[in-house]
């Protein structure tokens, strides 16, 4: 055997020699030592208990309850199967071409989670109030920021919450430095509330959620930027779709309005030319009718198109599906009475037994140190 192998193998023996040293009974005498010392000290145990639970039910009463919407959809992007006719329809007319499909579902979560659909949000009107007001108004009605306006002493030249107002319709460009610094504000601190998720990237099942210390408030505010967000998202994606048809639909009327005149000019040439025997008459009235059945079957395959081009546009328009909206009453956080005051009761007993468990350590440690410092009987 080298002696490395030599080594080792005394290690071990002294490994085992070491750890045989402790007993099951030494054990059970240390754990029976130290619930003696907390029985007896059961007075400290039960008012730490007691206060914390105390603790406990006071902050499940002054908590703050905030009210989550949800939202679950779906995102469900158009068949593409007009898009071949409406490239060529647009090459032919000399109309902007390309892909329909410039956002995807990751461009939808993305968009909900920006500051600008939040503020389009805040200027659009709350549904179901006596008072006609925007959610900007509404939001700064639930959060009381203008309770203390009247009793504080007016500043000169300096401009407050209580001087400025958001009167519902007024245009987003006319608005004052005071009130977007206010909007921006509320609305960079709404977005700090807003939680948006693929539940799976497989999937095309996108959660949305709210948050708000205001019931009411998150509910309406959930529904309405929900709803701004699907109306910007489908606009956007058909924007150019729309505009080509709209572009096809002026060439048309163009068209008729032509072949409206053309009709009444061959009438009125005809009217004044009832009994002419020369030929150039005919001719010309010939000429009117070329016009016509040329503007007539241009006009009929113009309205075709656009007919295919509308069909296009609904084949490749995105659908948001709806699949769970949040109802009253939402879910909160609210913590009951009786489980602040079982847990804070709980945390509190279980902190004392841990330090009343130091303190005992503690004292067996200077025991155990004094009694080695005493000297050795002769």
């Amino acid at each position: 055997m080298s002696d490395i192998e030599e080594f080792y193998k005394s290690i071990m023996e002294e490994d085992k020699k070491s750890g045989s040293n402790i007993s099951f009974k030494e054990i059970w005498a240390v754990v029976c030592e130290y619930v003696a010392y907390l029985w007896s000290k059961k007075i400290i145990v039960i008012i730490c208990g007691v206060s914390f639970g105390i603790l406990g039910l006071v902050y499940s009463l002054v908590r703050k309850v905030d009210y989550t919407s949800t939202y679950i959809f779906s995102i469900e992007g158009g068949s593409g199967g007009g898009a071949s006719s409406f490239s060529s329809l647009s090459s032919l007319f000399g109309l902007g071409g390309g892909s329909m499909g410039a956002f995807s579902g990751d461009n939808l979560v993305e968009l909900m989670k920006t500051r600008a659909m939040v503020e389009k949000t805040l200027l659009r009107e709350v549904p179901d109030m006596e008072e006609k007001m925007n959610f900007m108004e509404y939001c700064l009605l639930v959060d009381s920021a203008r309770v203390k306006c009247g009793e504080e002493e007016k500043k000169p030249d300096v401009v407050t919450i209580c001087d400025v107002t958001f009167p519902l319709g007024q245009e987003r460009k006319s608005f004052t430095r005071a009130q977007d610094s206010i909007l921006m504000a509320t609305a960079f601190e709404l977005t700090k509330n807003i939680s948006v998720a693929k539940n799976d990237k497989k999937l095309s099942f996108v959660t949305f959620s709210f948050v708000h210390g205001n019931e009411e408030f998150s509910k309406k505010f959930a529904d309405a930027f929900v709803d701004e967000v699907s109306s910007f998202y489908v606009d956007t994606k058909t924007a150019l779709s729309r505009k080509n048809i709209a572009s096809f639909q002026k060439q048309a009327d163009s068209i008729r309005r032509e072949y409206d005149m053309a009709l009444s000019s061959r009438a009125y040439y005809a009217d004044e030319n009832v009994n002419a025997a020369r030929q150039v008459v005919g001719v010309q009235i010939q000429k009117k009718q070329t016009d016509i059945q040329i503007l007539g079957t241009a006009y009929a395959e113009m309205i075709k198109n656009i007919e295919v081009l509308k069909l296009d546009l609904a084949k490749e328009s995105p659908l948001i599906q709806i699949i769970q909206e949040p109802v009253l009453p939402l879910e909160n956080n609210k913590m009951r009475k009786l489980k602040g005051l079982v847990g804070g009761g709980f945390l509190g007993g279980f902190l004392s037994c841990l330090a009343l468990c130091g303190v005992c350590f503690l004292k067996n440690a200077m025991k155990e140190e004094s009694h080695d410092n005493l000297p050795a009987e002769v």
